[in-house]
């Protein structure tokens, strides 16, 4: 009984070891996806990866579906196994190099596989495309057309382009992969014919570009067609391969003259990227490594993982032009050259039109003349309008109708004369005659309006007769020999007394306005003597305060106010400070300068007298007003006293 019960424990925890072994197994498998970064800029490729831990018998796999990147590379395909803490994973990984089309915030949905017949699928990841350094410089010059700025990043036929091989010479791949061609429709054209210039840019590398020089066009008028902005790409089959083309410039050129005239190029400035592909070392040697050395598993499939090609790139400057173009110009026929031919080439219609058919002298009328057609359209002179003698002709006012962008120039010029009538009657306008040459039919063409008959009647403005200017009308006044009475005698005024005195004035007034300035400038920084100076008119001004309280009756304020202006006043003008002041100090000074005797002593009595007052009130105004005299008394005297 008791084997038995033995036997069947073991056979339970047997049992239970094996199922824990199946959910560790079935706990290791996983899924994943990962990417080398989570925010890239718009022209940085990126690595995402795709791994499958402790997958058993994997029979397919479905990338997702990469509409917003670009592949640059992959699928690189790697297998291997790994032992951590005593324990054996092995795994299979697929990699791509990707590369963003636009900015934003994009999901890359996870993968699908079958694994051991069941359909599994890994985690989705968030990528933030962000506006970097490269896609800055390829928008900012694209702000400006004149400057050129044409760029790309990206793009798998670049990519591929882009990948530097080993032992492959780069000058020599910039040369066949980014050039400037300029395209003309015409080389060989008459004076004043339109030629059509198309500059392009050419490149099968992922490059930003830029326009560093433009052709002058000289001896050209021209004319620019407006490109979109940013610049938009085509593609064109160049020797059998295909070139992402940028149009830099597109002008509809007019030969000023004849002769061997000259396109000057056109020079780019790029900044092309390419790609190193740079193999890892290989890790150290694991025990599994002569189990995967098996000719079976010589299939890029199973490549160690820590072998996968990492890539590096290279921005390397290139400057391309384009070649000149020469442009032989014919000279117009001269013969059959018509009168009325004024430089105008191309094919043109006509019309011309008077505003009104009845009018007064006051008045004025109003001759259209409208040249429309394809050519040298904003180049077409003034026809010429024979008038009358019964009209003054003033300059007309020309307006131009050019169509935007059209090829070949199409539009209209028109002339509006200004006609003023000098005379009543019946008056004929001639034809309005105008000539072109038509160079596709190689001859003169011309075009000539009807006349135009103006009756005018007699306006309230009455025309002044002409000025008489025949002999005996118009006769000068004789020419006077001797001096005139309006001529006066003088002597010259730098030998008079008054311009030496006005020379010396200047140097008086600045002499005075230095002299004023120093003194001024030594009474305010020197107040010692400014308060010795006023003293008595500051003391005896807090007395006059002092005698306001006399009359109010404050005696309090009274004593305070004359004690206040004799101390200031000793102050002042004994040039003691007022916080050192004292009896005993203002009576060694009053010594020194020799002032003793009753002013002293009647200084001192004043003196206490305030000071006994101030902290014993209630004095009669009899003697505040004896204070009061006392005090203006005693000033006075020492004043008198210290000048002397």
């Amino acid at each position: 009984m008791m084997v038995r019960f033995s036997m069947r424990k073991c056979l339970f925890s047997l049992l239970f070891l094996v199922g824990l072994v199946n959910c560790a197994f079935a706990q290791d498998f996983r899924f994943t996806t990962t990417v080398s970064s989570n925010t890239v800029a718009l022209d940085e490729p990126f690595q995402i990866q795709f791994m499958i831990e402790n997958g058993v018998n994997v029979t397919s796999f479905n990338p997702p579906d990469f509409k917003d990147f670009d592949v640059l590379q992959g699928p690189s395909q790697s297998m291997g196994q790994s032992i951590m803490n005593g324990r054996r994973s092995e795994y299979i990984a697929l990699i791509y190099v990707l590369q963003p089309k636009r900015v934003g915030s994009f999901t890359i949905a996870g993968a699908q596989a079958r694994v051991n017949g069941n359909v599994v699928k890994s985690n989705p990841v968030l990528i933030e495309v962000r506006r970097g350094a490269g896609a800055s410089q390829q928008q900012a010059p694209q702000q400006q057309q004149s400057a050129g700025g044409y760029g790309q990043r990206g793009g798998r036929d670049e990519a591929v382009d882009g990948i530097l091989k080993k032992g492959e010479n780069i000058d020599e791949k910039l040369r066949k992969n980014i050039f400037v061609k300029v395209d003309v429709d015409k080389t060989n054209l008459y004076e004043g014919d339109q030629l059509t210039a198309t500059y392009k840019l050419y490149t099968r590398l992922p490059t930003n570009s830029s326009v560093t020089k433009v052709p002058a066009f000289k001896g050209f008028s021209a004319k620019d067609i407006e490109l979109p902005n940013p610049p938009q790409a085509t593609e064109e089959m160049v020797n059998g391969q295909l070139f992402k083309v940028f149009t830099i410039r597109k002008t509809l050129l007019f030969p000023l003259q004849s002769g061997t005239l000259e396109l000057e190029p056109v020079e780019v400035d790029n900044q092309v990227r390419l790609v190193k592909v740079v193999q890892n070392k290989r890790r150290a040697r694991d025990p599994f490594e002569d189990f995967f050395n098996d000719p079976a598993f010589k299939d890029p499939f199973f490549d160690d993982f820590f072998n996968r090609p990492d890539v590096e790139y290279e921005d390397v400057p290139y400057k391309t032009q384009c070649n000149p173009v020469k442009i032989t110009v014919k000279p117009l026929p001269v013969d059959g050259r018509p009168a009325s031919f004024n430089g105008a080439v191309g094919r043109f219609n006509m019309t011309a039109e008077v505003n009104k058919d009845k009018l007064s002298t006051d008045e004025a009328l109003t001759l259209k003349v409208t040249i429309t057609g394809q050519g040298n359209v904003n180049l077409l002179n003034t026809p010429k309008v024979d008038v009358t003698s019964g009209f003054e002709a003033y300059d007309p006012k020309v307006t131009d109708n050019i169509e935007k962008n059209s090829n070949p120039l199409s539009g209209s010029r028109t002339f509006e004369f200004v006609l003023m009538p000098t005379e009543a009657g019946e008056h004929v306008i001639p034809p309005v005659e105008f000539s072109y040459f038509d160079p596709s039919a190689n001859t003169y063409k011309t075009i000539k309006s009807a006349s135009f008959p103006i009756n005018i009647t007699q306006g309230k403005k009455v025309k002044s007769e002409k000025q008489d200017y025949s002999v005996g009308r118009n006769e000068l006044v004789g020419i006077e020999t001797g001096i005139m009475p309006w001529v006066k005698k003088h002597t010259w005024f730098v030998t008079s007394i008054w311009f030496y005195i006005l020379l010396l004035i200047p140097v008086l007034v600045y002499a005075g306005a230095v002299f004023y300035k120093r003194r001024q400038d030594y009474n305010t920084t020197n107040a010692a003597v400014l308060k010795h100076r006023y003293a008595n008119k500051v003391a005896l001004k807090r007395l006059e305060l002092a005698a306001r309280y006399l009359k109010e009756g404050k005696d309090k304020a009274f004593y305070e106010e004359t004690s206040r202006a004799v101390w200031g006043y000793l102050s002042h003008k004994l040039k003691i400070p007022f916080a050192d002041l004292s009896k005993q100090l203002v009576q060694e000074k009053l010594t020194a300068r020799s002032i003793n005797g009753s002013n002293t002593s009647e200084l001192f009595e004043l003196i206490d007298n305030c000071e006994v007052a101030l902290y014993a009130p209630g004095q009669d105004n009899r003697r505040m007003q004896g204070t009061y005299e006392k005090a203006v008394s005693i000033i006075t005297n020492l004043e008198d006293a210290l000048k002397n």
